[in-house]
């Protein structure tokens, strides 16, 4: 088990970056002309379809916790912007799914690129059983905090 010391510098750095996290999101969604709450349903969006998962509008609502009117009025926004396409599900027809819009990915890409790269290379410094390790423990805090957050 860590120490005491070693538990505590691991959240002092997580809180940094957090923050440093946060700070480049707001710089980005302001760029964008984007509400905080856009940036992270385009997040999810862009998560799920990496996952192979594209996203319902009402996972997404789910997600963001918010109604379903309040995501409509998102998810609307996302796409007058630019950002999102609502395509129909190819094998239920009833549904729509979202995708972030290609036009959207390459500016993401500009925008991202540098830290992208600034983060293969902190990641080529470690070995895969560490990056395992890491992952590990990042999707366990990560569930820690929404837990904390529905309770």
């Amino acid at each position: 088990m860590a120490s005491t010391d070693e538990r505590a510098a691991i959240v002092r750095a997580l809180q940094r970056l957090t923050a440093s996290s946060r700070h480049l999101a707001d710089a980005f969604a302001a760029r964008q002309g984007l509400h905080p709450t856009d940036l992270e349903a385009l997040l999810h969006v862009m998560q799920g379809e990496a996952e192979g998962t594209p996203l319902t509008a009402g996972a997404l609502g789910e997600a963001l916790a918010l109604t379903s009117g309040s995501v409509t009025g998102v998810v609307d926004r996302l796409v007058a912007a630019g950002h999102v396409e609502r395509r129909r599900d190819e094998t239920d027809r009833r549904r729509v799914l979202l995708f972030h819009a290609p036009d959207a990915r390459a500016v993401a890409a500009e925008f991202f690129g540098p830290i992208g790269s600034l983060s293969d290379a902190v990641m080529d410094t470690f070995d895969d059983a560490e990056l395992a390790t890491v992952r590990r423990y990042l999707e366990a805090m990560t569930g820690a905090v929404t837990a904390a957050l529905r309770s």
